[in-house]
């Protein structure tokens, strides 16, 4: 690969070698049982992520990038593998470490949000759930999240008297309501005009800068990877595994100028190329 990024082959991919490693993945993979077979999902990949990176995972459809996030995030078990969070296991006989999993902040493609409670009520709602609060408190820190991404004049409403950028921002300030040290995104911004999703990434760069937070962000753009990953992931086609790690190395804050630049292009078309030839040879 050409251009700013460099790539490096599934068997030596690691975090950053500046910050302790926050996630271990060895030899993840998935299969599902369909009908009377099964069907693999993902084949064994390995990876470490550092405590405060950002990371995105890119890839066509149906390479696994989204079952991956979610085997991090707990809600599947690895078929075969081992996911550690801050050097202990995820799993332990069949079950998902509920203190492990409290450090896990997750928002999916579609908002999910609850459309019989206001704005306010979602995002207290994983504080309600634990208990572990003042109600008081709880209600405040909610409101904290929501003016934290830029919705602070909406927490009386409904879901449905808000836009879909407004929605996906009360998504994500309900997973940081609990203050989880990892925030796992799968797709949240595809469903969004161009102009909406140029505004949240420069939003969630911002978050990131400002809360050091590490996030993994599944996305099938690669203009949308270039703009906000310390490193991409790049997934080979289904039944798919991590194929490579490129490092981009442009300075941060990002602005949308730097999309314009041919550096910034450079890069988005070196993916394509890459992506291209990884689909040609499946």
């Amino acid at each position: 690969m050409t251009g700013i990024g460099g790539a490096r082959s599934n068997s030596a991919v690691s975090g950053s070698s500046e910050r302790p490693a926050l996630i271990a993945l060895t030899g993840v993979g998935k299969t599902f049982d369909v009908g009377d077979g099964t069907a693999p999902a993902l084949l064994p990949s390995s990876l470490s992520i550092a405590d405060g990176e950002f990371i995105v995972f890119l890839g066509p459809s149906g390479c696994g990038k989204s079952t991956l996030l979610r085997m991090i995030s707990g809600l599947l078990e690895p078929s075969v593998g081992a996911i550690d969070i801050a050097g202990s296991p995820l799993w332990f006989r069949g079950r998902c470490r509920a203190d492990l999993r409290s450090r896990l902040g997750l928002v999916f493609q579609d908002a999910s949000l609850f459309p019989w409670l206001t704005v306010e009520e979602n995002v207290r709602l994983p504080l309600d759930l634990r208990g572990r609060m003042p109600r008081g408190g709880r209600l405040s820190s909610a409101r904290a999240m929501l003016a934290q991404v830029g919705a602070a004049d909406i927490g009386t409403r409904m879901p449905h008297e808000i836009s879909g950028g407004m929605r996906q921002r009360v998504a994500i300030a309900r997973a940081l309501s609990y203050d989880p040290d990892v925030l796992l995104m799968d797709e949240p911004f595809a469903a969004l005009d161009a102009i909406s999703r140029e505004s949240l990434n420069l939003e969630l760069q911002t978050l990131w800068l400002t809360t050091g937070k590490t996030i993994v962000l599944v996305t099938h753009s690669m203009a949308e990877a270039v703009f906000l990953a310390d490193r991409i992931v790049l997934f080979s086609p289904g039944p798919g595994r991590i194929d490579s790690v490129i490092e981009v190395g442009f300075p941060r804050p990002r602005t949308l100028d730097l999309t314009y630049s041919p550096e910034f292009q450079g890069m988005v078309r070196d993916l394509h190329e890459r992506l291209a030839g990884l689909m040609g040879q499946s």
